[in-house]
């Protein structure tokens, strides 16, 4: 799961940088074109897996953890996809006055 918040800390990164020479807009389109790949890729790799494991495993109790991993990781990379563009657009004049120079 700590993984999965690194991916929405990536994703910030991104627009930060590119925030710096272009639009808002533009910002968030390039920071998916450099960031989503990274994420669905790794998010999948994880979502998949506890999923697969969580029902294939015998043990119960541990199956019913990687399942909750799964569905886990899978709303956090929902929500760095589709929820905290919309955040960084309207967080921009906070993002574009504190950022590091």
């Amino acid at each position: 799961m700590g993984a999965t918040i690194d991916y929405g800390i990536l994703f910030t990164n991104y627009y930060r940088e590119h925030r710096r020479a272009l639009s808002s807009p533009d910002a968030l389109a390039a920071a998916y074109e450099g960031s989503v790949h990274s994420i669905m890729i790794s998010g999948l790799i994880i979502v998949l897996i506890t999923g697969i494991f969580g029902y294939t495993y015998p043990d119960p109790t541990i199956a019913e953890i990687c399942r909750t991993i799964s569905l886990g990781s899978l709303s956090a990379i929902l929500l760095i996809l589709l929820v905290l563009p919309g955040i960084l657009a309207t967080l921009d004049r906070l993002i574009v006055r504190f950022r590091k120079k």
